[in-house]
């Protein structure tokens, strides 16, 4: 299976230049061959959205830009990042979500378990965590789909008190990805690629792991998304501070 990682630089809100961005990756992708296109976290409204959530509109506009995406997303699966609305009226009123499309449907949907409330962080006040998990099957194989801090929840002092790749093994997987919007500091190049290589090494599993670029009001990202082998070698990566 080929799977392709998009790394880019999107704005909060611009849903018609992220949608267009997101469109033409995909048509890159399906040139290369590949079977996947991986984008990062909320890539369709752009990261972080903070009291834009609170708005219907705000929302709105994400599904219709799924929808658009979905059209695109016929050969080739996609994984974008984007606000789900919880169908349940206790908790939060959105998920902070991975949506898998492919034969210009929606054909999963994976919720964020661990949401970050500290430093630059506040995504507990907007969304709900995942209370149910499952894997995505794609072409015989089974997909694994986290969120960012999903994949740091490991340690003798975990944050969380659930660690989603635990209930990911439950259903077999194959490989893990991880979609993800890390800003950059000084040490979190390194950071990344250890948590990674931890979780490859805990789940013997392959892990792709996307990141976007660019800056949000005093947030930076970086890129410098991953690939680990089942073995934990690191077999390919992005650049820092670049598109890609």
């Amino acid at each position: 299976m080929r799977i392709a990682l998009a790394q880019q630089n999107y704005h909060i809100g611009n849903f018609m230049g992220n949608t267009a961005k997101i469109i033409n990756a995909i048509g890159a992708a399906k040139e290369q061959g590949a079977d996947i296109i991986v984008f990062s976290e909320l890539c369709v409204c752009g990261y972080p959205p903070r009291d834009f959530l609170e708005f219907n509109d705000f929302v709105k506009k994400s599904y219709q830009a799924i929808d658009e995406i979905k059209e695109h997303a016929d050969t080739i699966a996609v994984i974008v990042g984007a606000p789900d609305i919880n169908p349940v009226r206790e908790g939060k009123d959105l998920f902070n979500a991975a949506f898998f499309l492919y034969d210009k449907q929606v054909k999963a949907v994976a919720h964020k378990t661990c949401l970050p409330n500290y430093d630059v962080f506040d995504e507990y006040r907007y969304f709900e965590p995942a209370y149910d998990w499952n894997v995505v099957e794609f072409k015989g194989k089974k997909i694994a789909i986290t969120i960012c801090e999903d994949i740091w929840n490991l340690g003798d002092n975990p944050l969380y008190r659930n660690c989603p790749m635990d209930e990911l093994m439950k259903f077999g997987p194959d490989v893990m990805i991880n979609i993800s919007a890390s800003p950059f500091d000084y040490t979190h190049v390194e950071d990344r690629k250890a948590i990674v290589k931890l979780n490859v090494n805990r789940y013997k599993l392959p892990m792709i792991y996307c990141n976007c670029v660019g800056s949000q009001t005093e947030i930076v990202f970086d890129g410098g998304s991953l690939v680990f082998d089942k073995h934990a070698n690191m077999v390919g990566h992005l650049p820092l501070f670049e598109e890609a």
